[in-house]
């Protein structure tokens, strides 16, 4: 499983799908669930999370992406028991380094869509920004959540609040760290609950699957309350060509700093400097934000 090449080639063949559609797909899906709708708002210096009920959306407010990227992450994948690559997550910054086995020049992501990878040609790093920030988060909350078999709600809520503060959910498996608790999966025919030891604890609750394409498959959460363990093992199609694979989480301090890099379009040449395609389908409005500024 890689889920760094396999999500951006999906992201970018998938094409743009629009912002209302998934929205108005998810609010129906909680209409239909009966769910309760609340407006939740952070206090990022203690972590306290105040709630006050509204009878017509649920939304998740941030003052800054800090408040949500609120600690550092290591996030290891393991493929049929090796280790396949090891990404370090920095809240300070908001950025990830991904160390990949056999590749001396590990990859990177900021918080606005922007990777980086090295050229062996040019013998420096290339950045480019596939799409906006907030189509990046869109598209691959959809393509995450429905690969991986887990709600969509708290990953679309997460895009939304990130969305409103200029940031968005740019990387790829590792930001599930900040999205999911155990409580996104208890109550949910979907899932069942188990008691289990982990990083040397008996008070880690494990939510096996219960979808039959997904045997074995489970997600793991510590003592805190914090993401320990993801486990696919999947009979899907879409997962045909990466069937399994383990996403094991620490969390200790990281220092991530973005290399220097030559800015690159994914439209070669001068094209793509006449259609700025990671500014998305309306370029429109960043020219208006743009003219604000000047």
């Amino acid at each position: 499983m890689k889920p760094n090449l396999t999500l951006i080639s999906l992201l970018f063949f998938i094409g743009f799908q629009a912002h209302a559609q998934l929205l108005d797909k998810l609010k129906q899906r909680a209409k239909e669930r009966g769910l309760e709708t609340r407006e939740v708002s952070f206090d990022s210096t203690d972590n306290a999370v105040n709630r006050t009920i509204s009878n017509e959306e649920e939304e998740l407010v941030l003052n800054s992406a800090n408040d949500f990227y609120n600690k550092d992450v290591i996030m290891k994948l393991f493929n049929d028991g090796q280790l396949v690559q090891t990404a370090y997550f920095d809240s300070e910054t908001i950025a990830m380094r991904t160390e990949q086995v056999g590749n001396a020049y590990p990859l990177y992501h900021d918080d606005k869509g922007k990777f980086y990878a090295y050229d062996k040609d040019k013998g420096h790093y290339s950045t480019m920004k596939l799409l906006p920030t907030s189509s990046m988060g869109f598209m691959t909350a959809g393509i995450t959540t429905q690969a991986y078999k887990l709600p969509h709600e708290p990953y679309f809520e997460a895009f939304k609040a990130l969305e409103d503060v200029g940031s968005g959910l740019n990387f790829l498996i590792l930001e599930l760290a900040f999205i999911y608790k155990p409580a996104h999966f208890e109550n949910n025919e979907s899932y069942s609950a188990q008691k289990t030891t982990c990083n040397g604890a008996n008070d880690c609750i494990r939510f096996n699957y219960n979808f039959p394409d997904y045997p074995e498959s489970y997600i793991q959460f510590d003592g805190q309350g914090r993401l320990n363990e993801l486990y696919i093992n999947s009979n899907s199609p879409e997962l045909k060509d990466e069937p399994k694979g383990k996403f094991v989480f620490t969390y200790q301090d990281c220092k991530v700093s973005i290399p220097e890099a030559e800015e690159q379009s994914i439209i070669p040449g001068p094209l793509g400097k006449i259609l700025p395609i990671e500014k998305g389908l309306e370029p429109w409005k960043y020219n208006k934000t743009d003219n604000k500024k000047n």
